[in-house]
Order: structure tokens, then sequence, then C-alpha cells
């Protein structure tokens, strides 16, 4: 892990002044989906009123001062825009690349995907189709399941091709399959052994893929522009999409692309107005962000003006982790906030009345849909000293892993001792609060007192009868909080991406409001849609990603062959 200036070795010490806050350090980029809005380029002030959806003006030709050809146009430079260009540029088509920013977004390394040489290396078999149809149930069937059976079909061949790519251009990377998944399911939510990681063979630190796909697909001869963000879309009037106007500077950019566009732009997680109106009950949740402010869904936008479908159902990566201080409500600050880990782990949960209300053991965004009832939309999560042997106990998965994973490697964001350097800092930013007592705890966490003791009694009680009579929790999760000093966190969400994109097909074809393909228009990564609804199966680890990924592969691989 090294995001803006902090290496994992570095985090691993423990350091309380760097652990607070996730906004300092980008701490759920391996969860992710690594994509990237590739365009905000402001309006003219008389189209400033107009909704999302509301088409601007076309950009007059006497306004375009160049015009470019290319065979694939990737607007975008992240996970999926990387992957279509290589695989498009394979094939021996001319593609270009543009970008808005001056790199190519943020990285993340657990990778899900299924079949995989590393998978089948390891001895991890499963039921291929027992895992799309939990898809489909997070989904509630809201989604197309040809899409996730496409992922779940092709996504092993992309993880061998990255790793083959990856061991020619950083020798000693090997991929890493995470075979270890604890119990099988946390609750009544099943764990498949899903997720990747490269990783170097000898210190198992992760290793970084995007500047080696770069210099990949440059050797291939794909030209990248930065700085270059999309303006618009351009369709002959209901036929095929010829290309797109960009913005380089101050001048517009013409660019005809006799094969096809892909849009490989990212989500909208920082447009707030957007969340508003197409993810509303998580945007009345969201305490904090891991987003980045180039997300702004302007892929969705400029496809929707030419007349492309999004997905109906508001969905949103949501993780429960984002702690604030306890005299703080929902109220639009994102910025202020302490990265809570606990807050993924099933240790007792209560509203501000100091009443438990849900059985804890559920995937990151269940619990905060659960939290979203009660009062205020949010909840304290409560631990004591023992929290060390309570983690080993629970032992969560995936980028909520403090235990360390029987399959080796280091799979953890953090381990036992940067996870105390952090909740140290929680506690100097008074994001987690400590007491010696229960009563003095709940007069710090602003909630009544007596309710809170009588729900943490009550609570210890089941613990040493073994059974959750009230929620059902796991017996071997049901962990007495009797040891102080106790720690207790008021918290909500934290926002990673958007998962609700354009309608396509398994062609990456994005289709029109009538189902039918747009010629020439593709899409892959969070711009897209049809594979998530409501919410993000956080226990099919890294399914997102690899699901850009894989995706993108295609789409350029489709384009290329037209």
């Amino acid at each position: 892990m090294n995001r803006k200036g902090i290496t994992r070795r570095e985090f691993l010490k423990g350091s309380a002044a760097t652990a607070v806050t996730a906004a300092a350090m980008g701490l759920l980029t391996a969860c992710s989906t690594g994509e990237t809005t590739n365009q905000t380029t402001p309006k003219p002030e008389t189209q400033a009123a107009l909704k999302w959806n509301e088409a601007p003006a076309k950009i007059a030709e006497d306004q375009i001062k160049e015009t470019v050809e290319t065979e694939v146009l990737v607007v975008g430079g992240g996970g999926a825009g990387l992957f279509a260009a290589a695989s498009a540029a394979e094939q021996g088509a001319k593609v270009l690349m543009i970008e808005k920013l001056l790199i190519h977004g943020t990285e993340r390394h657990w990778l899900g995907a299924v079949g995989s040489k590393a998978a089948q290396a390891a001895g991890v078999d499963f039921d291929k189709q027992e895992l799309v149809e939990e898809l489909m149930k997070y989904a509630s069937c809201r989604a197309d399941q040809k899409l996730i059976q496409l992922w779940a079909d092709r996504s092993g061949e992309m993880i061998d091709w990255l790793a083959d790519l990856m061991a020619e251009k950083v020798p000693g990377t090997k991929m890493h399959m995470e075979w270890d998944i604890g119990h099988g399911s946390h609750g009544s939510y099943k764990i498949f052994p899903t997720m990747h990681n490269l990783q170097n063979d000898e210190t198992h630190e992760t290793v970084d893929y995007f500047m080696p796909v770069v210099d990949y697909i440059k050797s291939l001869g794909v030209e990248i522009r930065y700085e270059t963000p999309l303006v618009q879309i351009e369709r002959k009037e209901g036929g095929r999409v010829t290309g797109v106007i960009a913005k380089n500077g101050e001048d517009y950019i013409r660019i005809n692309a006799s094969k096809g566009v892909i849009l490989c732009c990212g989500g909208y997680s920082a447009d707030k107005e957007m969340l508003k109106e197409l993810n509303p009950t998580a945007y009345k949740s969201i305490t904090s962000t891991d987003s980045h402010g180039y997300n702004t869904g302007d892929g969705i936008k400029a496809a929707v003006w030419i007349g492309a479908a999004k997905d109906d159902d508001g969905t949103a990566m949501l993780f429960d982790r984002g702690a604030i201080q306890p005299d703080r409500f929902i109220d639009g600050n994102w910025d202020d906030f302490g990265y809570l880990i606990f807050g993924s782990h099933p240790f007792l949960k209560v509203n501000l009345k100091g009443e438990r209300f849900v059985n804890e053991s559920l995937p990151y965004d269940f619990m905060l849909h659960a939290g979203s009832l009660q009062p205020k939309r949010l909840y304290n999560t409560i631990f004591d000293s023992n929290w060390h042997e309570h983690v080993k106990q629970m032992y969560q998965i995936g980028c909520a892993r403090i235990e360390p994973s029987q399959s080796g490697g280091l799979l953890q964001i953090f381990d036992h001792e940067s996870a105390e350097g952090l909740l140290h800092g929680l506690i100097e930013g008074g994001y987690v609060q400590q007491a010696d007592t229960l009563e003095e705890l709940a007069e710090k966490l602003h909630i009544p007192a007596d309710q809170f003791v009588a729900t943490v009694n009550r609570y210890n009680e089941l613990c040493a009868q073994g059974e959750d009579e009230d929620f059902g929790k796991e017996s071997y999760r049901m962990l007495a909080l009797d040891k102080a000093p106790f720690y207790g966190a008021r918290q909500g969400a934290t926002i990673l991406c958007t998962l609700d994109g354009l309608r396509i097909n398994t062609h990456m074809n994005v289709l029109d409001t009538e189902g039918e393909p747009i010629e020439g228009l593709y899409a892959a990564g969070d711009c897209s849609g049809g594979f998530f609804a409501h919410n993000y199966p956080e226990y099919i680890v890294g399914v997102a990603i690899g699901r850009t990924l894989t995706f993108g592969r295609i789409a350029g691989e489709v384009v290329a062959s037209l």
C-alpha cells in the first residue's frame, strides 16, 4: 500500500498522527473499482441550471480547433480504460485514450475473479453457478444475469493475462489467491474465495500494476492524451456514434472513432446532486468519503444526452467506517471523519437511544441500511479492551481483515499493530471515545446511560449463554464486553463509488431506452450498469474491480474486431 506518500511499512508502525482519516490516505482503494471520470468540463453559464440528464447545446463548429482520427477511442484511463486499450491494441487496432487527469486514477488491488490459474493452483473449487445466483440475490434479481455469468466465465482469463504480463514487466511478481474465507459464511451470507492480489514473491508486498500496463499499451502504439476531458458524444441522428468532442486547455477537439467509443469514465460519487436524486437512501447516510472529486458521472451524463439508458436502481459502494465526533450528525460535511476499521467488525451496535437494533454480522452496507432506519440515521460501534482477541474470533475477510490470512501474504490493510495505532489516533481526534465505565462511555457518546448499560448487560447475558436469542448472531461472535477501558464511536457511511450506470449488453454495447444497442458506443467499469442493484456484495471480495477489468478487456476486444 502506498497512498499519498505513506508506505504500508510506515503505516504498520501504527502512527497515531497519520492514522486518523481515510481522506488523507485513500485506505479503501484496495476494495473499490479504480475508475476515473474523464470529464468535469464547465458548461457555459447560460446552461448552469441544467439538470444532469438535460443535454447542453452542441459545441459550435467554429469552436472546434482540431480533428483527430482513430479506430478505437477509450475515454478514461482507469482500470477499465487501460485494460480496454490493451486488448484493442493487442488485436492491431489504432487506439487513442483520453484522460482528464495527469494520472491514471486510483489503483485497486483486491481483484475478484473465478477460475484463474492461481485459483486452480491453490485448490480453490466451488460451484460457479451458485456464485452467480448469490450475486443475483444480492441484487434482488434487478441485474442482468448474463453479465454476471460473463464475469464468472471470463474473469479468470483476465487474471491470467495480468499475472503473465506482470511477471514479465516486474520480475518477482506473483498472483496470490486468497483461499482463506474463515467459516465460509458471515451469518446467513455465504462467502466465496474470489480475491486475487499481485504480490512480490519474496516480500509479499502488494505490487502496483497500472504503470506497467500503461508502459505496455504505449509499446503497442496506444496514444494517450492527458488533461483532455470528454465534453459531448457525437451521434448521427438516431444512428451511429461517430466520436466525441473533448477539450484540451481552452480548445475543443473532435475525435472521430471509426470502430467505436468505449466509455470508462467511472461513476458519480462526487456529484452530490446526482447522488441526492439517484441514490437518496445512500446520500442520507453518508458521513465521509473515500471517493475522488473527479468522479462526477459525466460519462453517464454524456451518454444519456444522446439517448442511452441508465440503471433504474441507485447503487453505491458504502463501507461502515465513517466515524464522526459524537456531537455531530449527518450534515453534508464528508471531509471531517475518522477511518473506523472496527466499524466493519460485528461488535455490538447501538442506536442513539442506546438500544441494540440488528444482528451485527452483516455485509458492510447492509449494516448501514439497518442503521439508516434508526434515529438520525446513525449508530455507535461498541467494543472493549479485549478487542484484539475478539477480532481474532470474529475473523473478518477482505479489506476489513485484521487477523492474518491463513493463505499467507500481506492481505490486510491493517494488522493488529497498525489497528492499535489507528485506534489511538481516532481517540486523539475525538472520533472514538474511551471510558473506564459504561456510564462514562454513554455520557461521552451522548446516549442515555440507563438504556445503554441495560443493553450491554443484556448483550453480555446472551454471550454467556452462547445464544443470541434477540437477533440471532452466530455464537462464536457473541463476545462479552466486560474489560475496561470501553470504546465507542458514532458512525455512518463512507462512500467509495457508485455502481449504477449505463445499460449494456454482453458485448459492452450501450443500450438505448428501448433496449436496443447504440451502434459505436460501449462502456465498462462504474459508468456501466446491469451488474449490481441497491448494494455491493462485499463478501464476494473484489467483484467490482474484477468486473471492471474483465469488462474493459472484453470491450476492447469487441470494438477492435469490428
